[in-house]
C-alpha cells in the first residue's frame, strides 16, 4: 500500500504542497547557477578577446613601425 493512501487528505495535500515548494526553490537555484554560469562565461570571454585582439594589434603595429623603419 502507498504511503499517500496512508495519509489523511490534509496532510496528503501538505506534504504536496512541501515538495511543489521543494522543487520550485531548488529548480530556481539550477536556473539562477545556470544564468550566473552564463554571464560569468560571457564576461570572461569577452575579456579574454578584447586583452588577446589588444595586444596582438600592439605587437603588430610595433613590428610594421620597426620594419619601416629600418627601410
Amino acid at each position: 500500500m502507498k504511503l499517500k493512501s496512508q495519509l489523511s487528505n490534509p496532510l496528503r495535500n501538505q506534504l504536496r504542497d512541501q515538495l511543489d515548494d521543494q522543487l520550485r526553490y531548488q529548480l530556481g537555484d539550477q536556473l539562477r547557477n545556470r544564468l550566473w554560469n552564463q554571464l560569468r562565461n560571457h564576461l570572461r570571454n569577452q575579456l579574454r578577446n578584447q586583452l588577446r585582439n589588444q595586444l596582438r594589434n600592439q605587437l603588430r603595429n610595433q613590428l610594421r613601425n620597426q620594419l619601416w623603419n629600418q627601410l
